[in-house]
This record gives structure tokens, C-alpha cells and sequence, in this order.
């Protein structure tokens, strides 16, 4: 491995320089060391070896990712029961909701035979 190479990552040839191609990780990392308040994005930039053009660009990638995760719809219908269906799933829980009813009637009148 080359200096400046780390695993895992790719390395792509720019103009004759060798750049390593960044993993979303890396690029969430870079952008939030260099979104503290005060950080010194100069030497954080150095540190990665890229250019503050390089950073408005992951800047547009975070934008642009989190307003598309943001816009998604997560309320999406779903199929429709059908009717009989319902109407048994109805049934049921009319029936355990009785059951329970005579359950809690009886706990009570054990209740008072113990005291």
C-alpha cells in the first residue's frame, strides 16, 4: 500500500495525481469535523488531502441526500382488508373484550372473599 492509501478505500487518478475515492462514512466524517463551530477547515481538509472544492461538493451531497430522505413518504396506504376479514377480526375482539370483562368481575369477588 501507498502512503496515503488507507483499506477499502479506491484510489482514482486525477491529472496524474493519485486520489483515494472517499466512502460515505468518510465524507459524513469530513463534513462533520469541518461543520463544528471554529474548526479549522483548512487544516482539517490538509488532513484528508482535499480541496475546498471538494468539500462544497460533499456539502451538496448531505443537502441533497437528507432533503430526499426528508421528502420521502413513509406513510404509504396499504392493501385494503376485506370486509368479511374485518368483520371477523371484530368479532374476536368483541369476544376477548367480554372475556376480560367476566375476568376482571371475578378477580374482584375473590378480592372480597380474602379480605
Amino acid at each position: 500500500m501507498e502512503p496515503g492509501e488507507t483499506a477499502g478505500n479506491q484510489v482514482v487518478m486525477v491529472s496524474g495525481k493519485r486520489r483515494k475515492k472517499l466512502r460515505p462514512e468518510e465524507k459524513w466524517q469530513i463534513f462533520m469535523e469541518t461543520s463544528a463551530n471554529g474548526a479549522p477547515v483548512g487544516e482539517i481538509l490538509r488532513r484528508h488531502g482535499l480541496y475546498a472544492s471538494e468539500l462544497t461538493k460533499i456539502r451538496q451531497q448531505v443537502e441533497s441526500g437528507a432533503l430526499k430522505e426528508l421528502g420521502r413518504n413513509r406513510h404509504i396506504k396499504k392493501a385494503p382488508v376485506p370486509y368479511e376479514e374485518h368483520a371477523r377480526v371484530a368479532a374476536e375482539l368483541a369476544a376477548k373484550e367480554k372475556a376480560l370483562a367476566q375476568m376482571g368481575e371475578e378477580y374482584l369477588l375473590l378480592k372480597k372473599r380474602v379480605n
